[in-house]
């Protein structure tokens, strides 16, 4: 009886030993970081769709500290639109909430799919994962919207289009801003089996359904456009109220709204009035499904 008793404690520390030294890297992190005062956020470089725009609500900075809770939504904004895959920052220890606070405001999925609005399609979230320690280490993990193979053959369709309009050769930019968005309405049609039901054949809640596949519904309109605007550099964010979004532009000076998914003929809402136009304007065409929260989009 004892053999057997010694052989099973001999087995399970031969695995703890085996556990503890194919996990050593992460374990001496841990220790480390839980041991020392001075916890260093290492910010890598940005990626290349990452916008150096400042908005009203979030803001570009590379101190990732922590303070309340808009801080702590500025930071997850400046984590999506630089294009992380992975980063880890930390809470302070005089920022006592600073974890519950966390854990709070990654419920609120609908508040993360608007900051999704205000990065480049490319570097915007399909999921996260959110893992949070007592020692106040912050580990944010994203999956992408699109693959490297989708942005890669965008990225040609992109410049294949914009060549084709002869973009280059038009100076006003609402000209080449209405040359982009009736080349898309003319050669998307709008998913109705999507819109529908939630199924479909094509990416169309994507710019790729949108500008490969030849499908789309307001997500895939609306990104498509961000596509080209962000190619342009003309800063634009989308809007989403609960069942919509569109495009967002800034030009002249102001904000100015554009939504082409109810301007596409293919589209049984098709008015053709929702060109650059204004929030007043905007809400005396449509003050239902545009009704947006204005309380977060201060762009608008």
């Amino acid at each position: 009886m004892n053999k057997i008793i010694n052989l099973v404690f001999t087995i399970i520390l031969l695995s703890l030993i085996l556990l503890v030294y194919l996990k050593i890297d992460e374990i001496t992190d841990f220790f480390t970081d839980f041991m020392s005062d001075e916890k260093t956020v290492e910010v890598k470089e940005k990626n290349e769709y990452a916008r150096d725009f400042d908005y009203v609500k979030f803001q570009n900075d590379d101190k990732f500290i922590p303070v309340d809770k808009e801080s702590i939504l500025n930071i997850f904004y400046n984590i999506f639109n630089d294009g992380y895959d992975e980063f880890t920052f930390y809470c302070p220890k005089e920022y006592d909430s600073c974890i519950s606070d966390i854990r709070e405001l990654t419920k609120e999925k609908i508040t993360f799919s608007k900051i999704n609005d205000y990065v480049h399609p490319y570097n915007s979230f399909k999921d996260i994962n959110v893992r949070l320690y007592t020692n106040g280490k912050v580990v944010v993990s994203v999956i992408k919207n699109y693959s490297s193979n989708e942005i890669e053959e965008l990225n040609k369709r992109v410049d294949d289009i914009l060549y084709e309009l002869n973009i280059s050769s038009i100076s006003n930019t609402t000209d080449k801003i209405r040359s982009i968005h009736n080349y898309i309405i003319k050669n998307v049609e709008y998913d109705e089996e999507m819109a529908s039901t939630d199924t479909s054949s094509y990416r169309s809640n994507t710019a790729y359904g949108a500008l490969v596949q030849g499908y789309a519904i307001c997500t895939g309109y609306s990104d498509a456009m961000a596509l080209f605007l962000d190619k342009l550099d003309i800063p634009n964010i989308k809007i989403s109220s609960d069942e919509h979004v569109w495009n967002l532009v800034y030009l002249n000076g102001s904000w100015v709204h554009l939504d082409l998914t109810w301007n596409d003929t293919n589209n049984p809402k098709y008015q053709m009035s929702y060109f650059l136009i204004d929030t007043d304007a905007l809400f005396k065409l449509d003050p239902e499904e545009h009704l947006f929260d204005e309380s977060f989009y201060l762009e608008a």
